[in-house]
């Protein structure tokens, strides 16, 4: 792909995963996108710097961080190898906005003819409230977030299913699948700790690619810590490679 191409794409990527992780809590302010949804995904509570300003940039990031305040939410940026101006990174830099946290946008291309080997574990494909509940205890969802959670799967507008392993009764994997024109977006693919490195993570993975292909999509996207080894190293063999990477910045006590 031309160096075109790959920039393209990787904008499209970029809305593609916002619209999966129900970026719906957010505000435009001259081409910046203000996330303020509270919970542990940064990228939806966060500035993506993403369509060409107007403003100076020191009046822009006050406006955020006074922003930030008022909805008792740290300000954070999330820097992408287009934001918007291309100062804004050595900006944010030159004020002592650290960087942090940086992760990888993996994408790969799916067959149009399954490729899987038999799986050594069966995976249920479930719809997305369903599996809300399944897999509240394994991925930490508890109290009022079980309902919320619940809510957002309804109403989430476009086509979207759940991947579980259950051993005993027991929910010890999980994944999810969220579809949008051609592409596929992965989330949160987990493995309880007691069940690791028996090839769970593997099942739920290729379960959801074939769900994705059965569905008509032609790509896969996710995104990973680039310091995750074990997660790279179970996407690799499914032909998922680094598209482009993006990271945080913050100021200090904010980096969270």
């Amino acid at each position: 792909m031309s160096a075109g191409s790959i920039a393209n794409e990787a904008m499209r990527l970029e809305e593609l995963s916002l619209n999966a992780s129900g970026a719906f809590q957010s505000l435009l302010y001259d081409g910046w996108l203000l996330g303020f949804r509270p919970g542990p995904t940064k990228r939806l509570r966060c500035v993506n710097a993403f369509y060409s300003t107007s403003l100076p940039l020191a009046e822009k990031i006050d406006y955020c961080s006074r922003f930030y305040q008022s909805v008792g939410l740290p300000a954070i940026f999330r820097m992408l190898p287009f934001s918007q101006p291309p100062e804004l990174d050595a900006y944010l830099e030159s004020l002592d906005w650290r960087k942090f946290e940086r992760t990888l946008v993996l994408r790969a291309d799916l067959p149009e003819a399954s490729q899987q080997s038999e799986a050594r574990h069966s995976v249920e494909i479930v719809d997305v409230p369903r599996w809300v509940e399944a897999t509240a205890g394994l991925l930490d969802i508890v109290g009022d977030r079980i309902p919320a959670a619940i809510e957002r799967a309804k109403s989430y507008p476009l086509p979207h299913a759940g991947a579980i392993v259950r051993e005993k009764g027991e929910v010890v994997a999980c994944g999810l699948v969220k579809l949008e024109g051609a592409y596929a977006g992965l989330f949160a693919v987990n493995t309880a700790p007691a069940h690791r490195q028996r090839g769970l993570g593997h099942a739920v993975v290729a379960a959801l690619l074939e769900e994705a292909r059965r569905r008509d999509s032609h790509r896969a996207y996710l995104q990973v810590t680039a310091d995750n080894e074990a997660a790279l190293a179970l996407y690799r063999p499914f032909g998922f490679a680094a598209v482009y990477d993006y990271w945080y910045r913050g100021r200090e006590a904010e980096r969270q």
